[in-house]
Formats: C-alpha cells, sequence, structure tokens
C-alpha cells in the first residue's frame, strides 16, 4: 500500500511567528515582510517626488500662468473684434454663414459668463434672438422659484454664480450675500444622503451576509488581541525612561506618544507606521512577536493599502496639477519632467502667437474671419 501523507500540524499552521527582517520561512511572512519592504521604497519615492513637484510648480507660475493670463486677454479681445464685425455689419455675410458666426459666438460668452460677467453681459444681450432671451430668462425664473419654495431665500442665480470681482472686498461681500443660501444648500444635501444611508441600512440581511458579519467580528477580536501584543512589545522598546542618550529619549518620547494615541483610537495602519519607524530607529532591536495568521494577513493587506495611499497621494499630487494634464510617462523622471515641460512651454508660446496673430489679421482685414468661418465648418463645429 502506498505510503499515506501526513496531516499537517494545525496549530502551527494557525500561529506565526514574526521576529523582523530575518524572519521569511513561510508565505505570510514573505509577504509580510516584501510588503514592508515596498512600504518602504515607496515613502523614500514619495520624498524623492517633492523637488520635482517644486519644479513642476515653479514652472506653472513663473512660465507658464504668465503665457495664459496673456491668452486669456487675447482670446478676449478677439472676441470682442469678431462681435464688433458682426453685430456693426462691418462685412457682408451670407445667411448661414452670420448665423454660424452668431451661434458661435453666442456659445462663447455663455461658456465664458462667469469670468467676466459685465463685459461679456451686454454682448449675449446683443447676440441672442428675442425667443433665446425669453427662453433663458423662463428657465432662470423657475430655477430661482424652486429655490424659493424649498429655502425661503431670493437670490438671482446669474449674480451668485458669477467668478469676476474687481477687488478682495467685493468677492468677500458677494460671499457674505449667499453664504445663507449655501449653508442651507449643504444641509439639506446632507439629509438627504443620510437618508439614503438609512434606507439601505434598514434593508433586511441575508444569511450570508449575516456569516460574513460574524467572522469579521471574530477576525477584529483576534485582531484587536495582536495588536495589544505588537504595542506592549513596542512600547518596551521605546520607552524613554530607559534611554540614557538624551537625542534617541527625545525621539523615543515622540513615538511612544504618536503609539499611545494611535493605541487609544485602535489605529491599526498608525501603529504599523510607528512599528516601521521603531524598526528604523533600533535596527539590532526588532520586535519578536507571535501573530494569529488571521491578524497577520490583515497587517499585510493594511500595509499594502498604505502604499496604495501612498501611490495615490503622489499620483493625485501630480496629476491634479494643471500642468501635468497631458504627462504620459509611467515613471516619473527629472529627465522625463525636464523634456514635458519644454514642450508644454513652447506648446504655449505658440497658442499665444496664433491669438496675436488673429487678433491682427481681424484688426487689420475684418475679411479674415470667414476665413476663421470655414476653418471652424472644416472642423465639424455645429450648432
Amino acid at each position: 500500500m502506498p505510503k499515506q501523507k501526513s496531516k499537517p500540524n494545525a496549530t502551527a499552521e494557525e500561529t506565526l511567528i514574526w521576529t523582523g527582517v530575518s524572519s521569511n520561512q513561510t508565505k505570510a511572512q514573505k509577504e509580510f515582510n516584501d510588503a514592508l519592504r515596498k512600504h518602504k521604497e515607496t515613502l523614500e519615492r514619495s520624498k524623492e517626488i517633492e523637488p520635482l513637484f517644486r519644479l513642476v510648480n515653479e514652472t506653472y507660475l513663473n512660465e507658464v500662468l504668465p503665457e495664459l493670463e496673456k491668452q486669456k486677454k487675447l482670446e478676449k479681445e478677439r472676441f470682442a473684434i469678431m462681435c464688433s464685425i458682426l453685430l456693426e455689419e462691418k462685412l457682408s455675410f451670407g445667411k448661414m454663414q452670420r448665423e454660424f458666426l452668431r451661434r458661435y459666438l453666442l456659445e462663447m460668452c455663455n461658456d465664458s459668463m462667469m469670468e467676466d460677467t459685465n463685459f461679456y453681459g451686454p454682448l449675449r444681450d446683443q447676440l441672442e434672438t428675442k425667443f433665446e432671451k425669453m427662453e433663458r430668462l423662463r428657465y432662470k425664473n423657475q430655477m430661482e422659484a424652486r429655490i424659493k419654495n424649498t429655502f425661503g431665500i431670493d437670490i438671482d442665480l446669474d449674480d451668485m454664480n458669477r467668478t469676476g470681482f474687481d477687488s478682495e472686498e467685493e468677492r468677500e461681500s458677494h460671499e457674505e450675500k449667499y453664504r445663507e443660501f449655501r449653508e442651507k444648500y449643504e444641509e439639506y444635501r446632507s439629509e438627504y444622503f443620510r437618508g439614503r444611508d438609512s434606507n439601505s441600512n434598514h434593508r433586511k440581511k441575508s444569511k450570508t451576509q449575516s456569516q460574513k458579519e460574524k467572522k469579521q467580528l471574530e477576525a477584529e477580536k483576534l485582531l484587536s488581541t495582536d495588536i495589544n501584543t505588537l504595542f506592549k512589545n513596542l512600547a518596551k522598546l521605546i520607552h524613554p525612561d530607559k534611554e540614557q542618550d538624551p537625542i534617541l529619549r527625545e525621539r523615543k518620547s515622540k513615538l511612544m506618544t504618536k503609539l499611545s494615541s494611535a493605541r487609544d483610537t485602535m489605529n491599526i495602519a498608525e501603529i504599523l507606521e510607528i512599528k516601521l519607524q521603531v524598526d528604523e530607529l533600533l535596527p539590532n532591536e526588532q520586535t519578536n512577536v507571535s501573530f494569529h495568521d488571521t491578524s497577520i494577513k490583515r497587517f499585510v493587506g493594511i500595509i499594502k493599502s498604505k502604499i496604495r495611499e501612498l501611490e495615490d497621494s503622489i499620483r493625485q499630487r501630480f496629476f491634479s496639477h494643471p500642468l501635468m494634464a497631458d504627462f504620459s510617462e509611467k515613471k516619473i523622471s527629472k529627465e522625463s519632467l525636464d523634456k514635458y515641460l519644454k514642450r508644454v512651454k513652447l506648446d504655449n508660446q505658440m497658442v499665444t502667437k496664433a491669438y496675436e496673430k488673429e487678433v491682427n489679421q481681424l484688426t487689420l482685414e475684418p475679411k479674415y474671419i470667414k476665413e476663421m468661418i470655414k476653418e471652424l465648418q472644416s472642423l465639424g463645429v455645429q450648432f
């Protein structure tokens, strides 16, 4: 008869020992150490990214933003010239050409209205047909009436939504004027979403959900026990009263304060972060703790979650910056960033020159506007 395979020791599988970097005999321990190493690498990368972010910000403030301001000014100037050509009939147009240009300018006007109501408002009034104006005012009045019925406040939507102000005092006065409505609106939204959450919580739980929650509760209790064990071991290592070196004593004291606070709130991620800092501070005095298999898997999950948060914060900080919208490289390096920023600066300068050229040509030769109409139509612009 063939030999039967011996069954693995159940107790040995349930309890795992982790004694720092050297302990990698099991798959779970190896995952734990790999996660710790990757977390440290990600922290280092976030520090390396900081000077690159400063470079992006300085380039944006000192070189790109002034160029964008020029473009905005030129765009308004071009818009005013085009309106003047159409409204003052400086040039003869075919019926379809005239209507295309009117609708194009009206859409530009509506899109830019909040930037400068005083500039775009009078031009919109001249570009709109009587029917378009009536429809716009009808919709505006309906919305203001609904706000009045819901919140009991009279507001002017055109005034409330504007963003252009002549001074900081005017902006603060405008904000104060609509503060009450915004507070009531936020309260209304909060109550709405609370009501939705309450309804979803009152739904009857299935048997599978109940069992899942029961297992999760048991795992949480087990995790709580292991966290207490880790806390005690860390506290022994960093207790400042036992340290003779004044510099180390001060660093240990700060870590001990953070550790106690994290323990009070059962902030597992924070405790694990402190554990990483303790290992860095005391590389020859690693913690020696027994963890249950469920807990060590949770620890790995928490560390991986912290890594994702760090990576997301790096990406978000970079790619939420207005200058980084078209950055396509997966890895951010000084070389790739320098190359990208150089291209961005050149592209912006070219856009400014294109605006300057159009303004000059429209001023000298109003008929150039017909070439612009043809180009827009060839690009598929429709109204």
